[in-house]
């Protein structure tokens, strides 16, 4: 397994595998943006704030499997490393791709000097997701600091066998990310 980095010459590959992983929505924006955020602002004129997100795609023996990514918030969450767009294309499932995936993203995270792992994900539309997530150690709890159109929960994992610290419904604009997504 091999995690490739979404560059300019892969980021078609990227969003077409987002697109397959979770076809009702679009992360175009997000990996756009990831790009560069200076030139996606000269593109599109949209305001696009900096997370200091990182794709990649994943790779097993030459063939695409799935997608990751990860991302913080400076200024609210600077020792937190934040899973993006993290999934396996529909055929490559159930083939234990997502834990080599997951595992291999926590190992990167925690090599940039990362304390915790943390996602946000849709408790109904992701309950398979979830399972895995619980499989390997991440704690959930709701999160209710915006009106959001779906069950949001927010997953949170030590990575250095530390306890870990809840996320307690701090705020995270997710609602903001929605709207500059439409």
């Amino acid at each position: 397994m091999e995690l490739i980095p979404v560059d300019y010459t892969n980021y078609k590959c990227a969003i077409e595998i987002q697109k397959k992983i979770f076809p009702h929505e679009d992360g175009t924006l997000n990996i756009l943006a990831s790009l560069g955020r200076d030139l996606f602002l000269k593109r599109t004129g949209l305001s696009y704030e900096d997370d200091h997100v990182k794709y990649y795609i994943a790779h097993d023996n030459d063939e695409m499997v799935g997608i990751t990514g990860i991302y913080y918030y400076e200024n609210i969450d600077p020792k937190s490393a934040w899973l993006a767009w993290f999934g396996v294309l529909p055929n490559k499932r159930r083939k234990h791709y997502g834990e080599q995936i997951l595992q291999q993203t926590m190992w990167m995270a925690r090599q940039e000097g990362f304390e915790t792992m943390r996602l946000y994900t849709d408790a109904v539309g992701n309950a398979i997701a979830i399972k895995l997530y619980e499989k390997m150690g991440f704690v959930g709890e709701k999160y209710s600091a915006e009106q959001l159109s779906y069950d949001c929960r927010i997953y949170s994992k030590s990575l250095n066998n530390k306890k870990v610290d809840l996320w307690n419904n701090k705020m995270l604009g997710l609602s903001h990310q929605s709207e500059l997504e439409q």
